[in-house]
């Protein structure tokens, strides 16, 4: 999956406008639906925490966001494993702090 635009207002649960949808296409050409559920900075970068809305996908992608054209993200994925794992982790003390808040 590569360089990708898309708006990045988003506060849906359940029903999509075709314009929330950010389409991803995998090494064997088929495409993916998502919408950005979440976006999160580490130190000076901003990433974007896609989540899957098609059936067959049962994970959420993250990529590094890139600035901005037109109005719209500029999403890269992330090719660095120090990068990644310093994303992945942040991501993860997110999700602990959410989860530990609603008990």
């Amino acid at each position: 999956m590569t360089e990708h635009n898309h708006d990045h207002e988003h506060e849906h649960e359940h029903e999509f406008d075709e314009e929330e949808i950010i389409v991803l296409e995998d090494e064997d050409g088929k495409e993916h639906n998502f919408i950005l559920g979440e976006v999160i900075r580490v130190e000076e970068t901003e990433y974007a925490i896609l989540l899957p809305i098609d059936e067959d996908v049962e994970e959420g992608v993250i990529f590094r966001i890139d600035g901005e054209e037109d109005d719209q993200m500029v999403l890269s994925e992330i090719e660095d494993d120090a990068e990644w794992e310093k994303v992945v982790s942040a991501y993860n003390e997110l999700e602990e702090d959410e989860d530990s808040e609603g008990v």
